[in-house]
């Protein structure tokens, strides 16, 4: 088996996230590439080969991939996806976005915030708003999967994966990035806080 992890940026740096969507290829098994796609990703790219378990370390970097837009991103997974039995990424906003699109073009179904692995075809995901466990199972030659990354320890830092130069280029006609409002916060990222406390009634 071979399994294809979508890196997850945050300002052009690789995000946490992506190291527990390692984590949960690793529980897969098999020979794990991590694509790094987007523009001056140099830096995140040498992240990801240091995580550990990670084969490759494949690097699209061009101004068509520098937001994750769904269609160029989708476009270049449809064409690299045929190597590979699983493509992975976080169950993020870019996860979100772009994985059905792949889904759709490669006519399979997509398994969504996956918490737990049971084998390379049976997952497990919740449902009615995590009060309950499904247990799924895909016959699909292709497994496209999101990982909710609080189910899966986040893998060390301590490989050397090699960095390879992915050459294939796609058009995008279909979508423009128009601009990011952010809000400032001295809070960090819910997703990458290490403790989180919430309060209301019981």
């Amino acid at each position: 088996m071979s399994i294809l992890v979508l890196a997850d940026l945050h300002e052009g740096q690789l995000a946490g996230a992506t190291a527990h969507v390692v984590a949960a290829a690793q529980a897969i098994g098999g020979d794990i590439d991590v694509l790094v796609a987007g523009e001056g990703v140099q830096a995140a790219a040498e992240a990801a080969a240091k995580l550990d378990g990670v084969s490759k370390v494949r690097v699209a970097d061009n101004a068509v991939y520098a937001h994750q837009l769904a269609e160029p991103m989708g476009a270049l997974l449809v064409e690299l996806a045929d190597g590979y039995t699983h493509v992975l990424a976080s169950a993020s906003t870019t996860g979100k976005n772009v994985l059905p699109r792949l889904a759709a073009l490669k006519d399979v179904s997509q398994l969504s915030d996956v918490i737990a692995v049971d084998s390379a075809d049976t997952f497990k995901r919740p449902i009615y708003a995590g009060n309950a466990i499904a247990t799924v199972k895909s016959d699909d030659v292709l497994k496209v999967i999101t990982v909710r990354s609080t189910g899966f320890d986040a893998v060390g830092t301590s490989g050397s994966a090699t960095v390879e130069a992915v050459d294939v280029m796609v058009d995008n006609n279909q979508s423009s990035f128009v601009k990011e409002e952010l809000a400032q916060s001295d809070r960090p990222e819910l997703g990458g806080a290490k403790v989180v406390i919430s309060g209301g009634r019981g």
